[in-house]
């Protein structure tokens, strides 16, 4: 409770110092606001699609929450981008430019502006603005940007400028509308038109960052696999078309079947070249064998000229058939065309060749005696066996030599073939994979569509006609709350750090001792004419204060103690004695050094005040001894008064000194007490003690029933 009441004394206190000083700076904000620049909000409302979205696939029911979350967060910060907000920049500036008036306010921006930011713009930046396209201006300034600090273009978004900086334009505030799918975009500034066009502008530069981000990774994707598609395509269709060109120019049609055929043919070649051989080596040993049998004159046939031709005949004829002749059978070709008139003339050949050799050999006999036409007879058919197996042996060479031919033509074109085909096979399944590939893109980017719609304006921004409520009430109540903390916080400081006595509770925390009471000091203006009365009520309290100390039948000795000079001792102690004489009693006023000396053995050894004056019988003695800093005071002195008053001014500092000199009087007067007595106080600090001063109006008695708390009080 004593706390409580010191802070508010304290208050109390400073109370003109917390009312004058709030007052003064906030009348000052007041007037330094009264021109306070007009802001204009605008906000629009953007639908993102993230948390309604509908997927493709299997997890097209759940949502979870954490990528729902970053997405919003993504969203937020494509918007708030530094890209986003310099394309921002750029096309605001471009619209200024084009669309600005100098002599009047406008949709775009108003005239005031137009003419600050066309009063910074260089010439040469003047020359790139193209009224007629807003596109051209806009290509026209990024070519002349640089990344420099002399480049106006870079600098309007670089520097601090109020409409088109980054410092600026990162005033954008972006909010999500609760869980939803909605942002609320908004954004101030002292033009309505700036205010109004940023966030028009930066709806259409949102969309086309965010699609750019969203979606250009898969539609990079997506147009590389349409490219590697193509080349591939082209690359199978090549290789396609070089395979059917290598056929044509090999004549094939089917490269295995036309192999199995020719690999039939070799297989019937060589059962049919085995048997002709296997005819022609019988023929040739039966003949040979028959030969021997027959007479010379039979031999001779072979020299005949006419059996010769006849049997050349046969020979080409069955060579011919033979040549003819299919190595299989096949029932739906039919005969080759031709082959029935070489049989018949190969039948006519052989019955005349027959008619021949048996006209010559029809009368003779073998040398045994036998008839030699049974020799000739299958002689003949022997030599016709033989000669019909050379004929065949010779075609069949060359069907041989045929047949090798084919063997070297299509093993090499096997090869070709066989490798043109894995390659257009391996072409087959790169385009495969690729047209895989490039479907699951595709895939992915209408999911990506329908879980992340492209961000729609639901609320656009709206053309605000009044600007916002300044915050001048704001900045002028903020100014008062300051100063006010200033002001208490300043005189609280002081109050915890400042060691002046200034009063009993301050004396009594730094001290640590008791404060009897205290004698105001004179106030000089407005009521310096109760300065004595004042005084009076102050010395009576303080009078009555240490008189209820005194005892009957001995002198009641008061000392007065200061631990520096100038403290008001002297002044204390004549007001004291007037006091207490107009009581009644007899009181003697002792000054040491002066009544007696304050050195010597005398002094130093004195065991009462008795060895140092006399008494005549005398109710109260008062005695001044010097500040202790100079000269001490025996023991015995402070042991045998009644009350030891330190006298100490209210506006001196305590210091270190002082505190050492206080407590070692302490320690030498025993039981004696050693009180305070401040003097020069402040009126508030005597009222602590003498109740309410001169004059006593109602206002002073109001304030002071208020410094006691008394909030409810009466009377």
């Amino acid at each position: 409770m004593n706390a409580l009441s010191y802070l508010f004394r304290f208050v109390y206190r400073i109370r003109w110092w917390l009312i004058v000083a709030p007052v003064a700076v906030a009348y000052l904000a007041y007037r330094l606001t009264a021109n306070l620049p007009r802001e204009y909000e605008v906000s629009t409302t953007l639908y993102t699609g993230v948390v309604s979205g509908s997927g493709i696939g299997a997890e097209e029911g759940r949502q979870d929450w954490n990528s729902i979350n970053n997405v919003m967060d993504n969203i937020v910060n494509v918007i708030t981008a530094q890209s986003t907000l310099k394309h921002l920049s750029m096309r605001l500036y471009v619209q200024h430019m084009i669309h600005g008036d100098p002599e009047r306010d406008n949709n775009y921006i108003t005239a005031a502006n137009y003419r600050a930011v066309r009063g910074i713009t260089p010439p040469d930046v003047m020359a790139l603005i193209d009224e007629s396209s807003e596109e051209r201006t806009l290509a026209n300034l990024y070519a002349y940007e640089q990344a420099s600090p002399k480049n106006f273009i870079y600098g309007l978004f670089n520097w601090h400028h109020r409409h088109y900086s980054y410092e600026a334009l990162s005033r954008i505030a972006v909010r999500r509308v609760g869980s939803s799918d909605m942002l609320e975009v908004s954004y101030t500034a002292d033009d309505p038109g700036i205010a109004y066009h940023t966030l028009v502008l930066l709806n259409e530069e949102f969309v086309k960052q965010y699609q750019q981000l969203r979606f250009g990774e898969t539609d990079d994707v997506i147009r590389y696999f349409e490219e590697e598609l193509a080349r591939i395509g082209r690359e199978l269709r090549l290789a396609e078309d070089s395979l059917t060109s290598y056929n044509i120019q090999k004549k094939v049609i089917n490269y295995d079947e036309q192999t199995k055929h020719i690999a039939a043919l070799n297989r019937d070649f060589e059962l049919t070249y085995e048997g002709i051989l296997l005819d022609y080596n019988s023929a040739k040993e039966l003949s040979q064998s028959l030969e021997t049998r027959m007479d010379e004159h039979v031999k001779q046939l072979r020299n005949n000229a006419l059996f010769i031709e006849k049997l050349r005949t046969i020979s080409d004829l069955t060579a011919k058939i033979a040549a003819r002749e299919p190595f299989q059978s096949d029932s739906l070709a039919g005969t080759p065309p031709g082959l029935d008139a070489l049989y018949r003339q190969r039948q006519e050949a052989e019955a005349d060749f027959d008619r021949f050799v048996r006209t010559v050999g029809e009368q003779q006999y073998t040398k045994e005696g036998i008839s030699s036409f049974a020799y000739v007879e299958q002689w003949l058919n022997e030599i016709l066996r033989l000669e019909k197996a050379k004929a065949q042996l010779a075609v069949m060479e060359k069907r041989r030599e045929k047949l090798d031919n084919q063997y070297l033509y299509f093993s090499p074109v096997g090869s070709t073939i066989k490798r043109k085909e894995r390659e257009i096979n391996f072409s087959e399944q790169s385009y495969l994979s690729v047209l895989n590939n490039l479907n699951a893109a595709r895939l992915r980017q209408k999911s990506i569509q329908m879980t992340t719609a492209t961000p729609k304006t639901i609320t656009p921004p709206t053309f605000p006609l009044a600007s916002a409520p300044t915050r001048r009430k704001l900045i002028v109540a903020g100014a008062f709350l300051g100063a006010l903390a200033f002001v208490f916080g300043y005189f609280l400081l002081l109050e915890l750090l400042d060691r002046t006595l200034r009063g009993k509770f301050r004396t009594e925390r730094i001290t640590g001792g008791k404060v009897l009471g205290a004698t105001p000091a004179d106030r000089r203006f407005r009521y310096r004419a109760y300065n004595q009365a004042c005084q009076d009520i102050a010395v009576r309290f303080v009078g009555n204060a240490v008189s209820d100390y005194f005892r009957s039948g001995s002198p009641n000795i008061v000392n007065l103690l200061s631990t520096g000079p100038n403290e008001g001792k002297s002044l204390l102690a004549e007001r004291l004695a007037s006091y207490w004489r107009a009581e009644g009693l007899t009181v003697k006023v002792v000054q040491a050094g002066k009544s007696f000396p304050v050195a010597g053995k005398v002094y130093l050894f004195a065991g009462s005040l008795m060895q140092l004056i006399g008494y005549e019988g005398e109710d109260v003695v008062l005695v001044e001894y010097p500040d202790l800093a100079q000269h001490s005071v025996p023991a015995p002195l402070l042991r045998e008064a009644r009350v030891n008053l330190m006298v100490a001014h209210a506006r001196h500092v305590w210091k270190d000194t002082d505190q050492l000199l206080y407590d070692k009087a302490k320690e030498q007067a025993g039981d004696a007490p050693v009180l305070f007595c401040l003097t020069g106080a402040q009126c508030e600090a005597v009222e602590i003690f003498t109740g309410l001063l001169p004059p006593y109006n109602r206002l002073r008695k109001w304030s002071y029933r208020l410094s006691q708390m008394g909030l409810s009080a009466e009377g």
